[in-house]
């Protein structure tokens, strides 16, 4: 069974992150779209992963958004 594209999160995308900041009640802001790409990219170098699902991303963005206004 296949996994859809939309398990997936595209850091290109300003609307899917604008999408994540909205679900933590974050400001929607091209800072914290930085921030949120850092983020994702951390995660990525530290699970060695070249795409992540949103469930994967999510705890590991729980923990750190301190660094989200």
């Amino acid at each position: 069974m296949s996994v859809s594209d939309h398990d997936y999160i595209n850091f290109s995308q300003d609307d899917e992150l604008n999408y994540i900041l909205k679900k933590y009640h974050k400001s929607q802001t091209h800072e914290n779209r930085v921030e949120l790409k850092k983020l994702g990219q951390a995660y990525k170098d530290e699970t060695k992963s070249k795409m992540l699902k949103h469930a994967e991303f999510y705890p590991y963005l729980e923990k750190h958004l301190d660094k989200l206004r």
